[in-house]
């Protein structure tokens, strides 16, 4: 078995400024390339919306914030389509201001 210190020996050999874009480029591995909904998917998510509003369901939507995805459970209240965004109301906290652009998928919560 090999034990050697892996990066940290290269790091002492490095110039502070190849150093920081290494972590740079380490963060942006960890972020995930966004995809466009097509127009039958955007159909099925307003369906979905609507009907949640209606029936008072909880829903649960992945989003996309900072090139990462993040999901959202909860109730949605409002839905702002001057400003292009819906307000998902948790069972308890504050609301989240999702932009229509973000959404990624949305399924019912259990």
């Amino acid at each position: 078995m090999i034990r050697d210190r892996g990066r940290i020996k290269w790091t002492a050999m490095m110039l502070p400024e190849h150093v920081e874009q290494l972590r740079d480029w380490q963060k942006e591995d960890g972020l995930q390339t966004r995809q466009q909904p097509d127009e039958q998917q955007i159909e099925e998510w307003n369906y979905r919306i609507n009907e949640a509003m209606k029936r008072n369901e909880q829903l649960s939507i992945d989003y996309w914030h900072e090139g990462a995805i993040m999901t959202g459970k909860g109730f949605i209240r409002k839905i702002d389509a001057l400003e292009g965004n819906l307000y998902l109301h948790p069972e308890s906290g504050e609301a989240h201001r999702i932009p229509f652009v973000d959404l990624k998928s949305i399924s019912e919560s259990e």
